[in-house]
């Protein structure tokens, strides 16, 4: 029973780390609202003069700086802008509220995720060296199944469905492992 709250408890962690990112966000003064403003109109001025790459390093800085209450504004703005049949406006607004996070962080959640699931195969030849014979530690495991859930999370932010898949996979295979683990002490107490 112990050993299966051990379960659940990475699971509600792991849920809870998913919930944590997708509101993930912080408040900005005024004086950054007006250089958020300023980067945006950085970008579309490039894009008018066909320097993509100085538009689109003008459109990351700016996404970087987003509060949840401005890409809020800004979906307000492109509903606004369709309605009113300025598409430009539109497709900026919209895509300016839809990019709106902190890339940074996901950046270093999704080295962290990667940083686990490898360890994984640290602590599995650590353990085999050990006992002289090939062996999965329980370990594994809990690195297995932290590390999936990370990138299930990383790659649900990013859009990539074969990443999205595999993860997605690996997760329940993981999962299913422990529980079978954990069901084996207590049928060898039933029998």
């Amino acid at each position: 029973m112990r050993d299966d709250r051990r379960v659940w408890c990475v699971a509600v962690v792991a849920a809870g780390l998913l919930v944590a990112a997708a509101g993930h966000g912080g408040e900005q003064p005024a004086d950054e609202s007006q250089a958020l403003d300023g980067l945006l109109k950085r970008a579309a001025d490039a894009r008018s003069r066909g320097d993509l790459p100085a538009a689109r390093a003008a459109l990351y800085q700016a996404l970087g700086t987003m509060t949840d209450d401005e890409v809020l504004q800004r979906l307000h703005d492109a509903a606004l802008a369709r309605d009113e049949g300025r598409t430009d406006d539109f497709r900026r607004s919209l895509k300016s509220a839809l990019g709106a996070s902190d890339p940074a962080f996901w950046l270093a959640l999704g080295f962290a995720a990667q940083l686990l699931f490898t360890s994984r195969f640290l602590v599995q030849w650590i353990a085999s060296e050990r006992k002289g014979q090939s062996v999965i530690p329980m370990a594994f495991w809990y690195f297995s199944m932290s590390g999936s859930t990370l990138l299930l999370i990383y790659a649900i932010w990013r859009r990539d469905p074969v990443f999205i898949l595999g993860q997605a996979f690996g997760c329940i295979v993981y999962v299913r492992n422990l529980m079978l683990i954990f069901r084996k002490p207590r049928a060898a107490l039933g029998s």
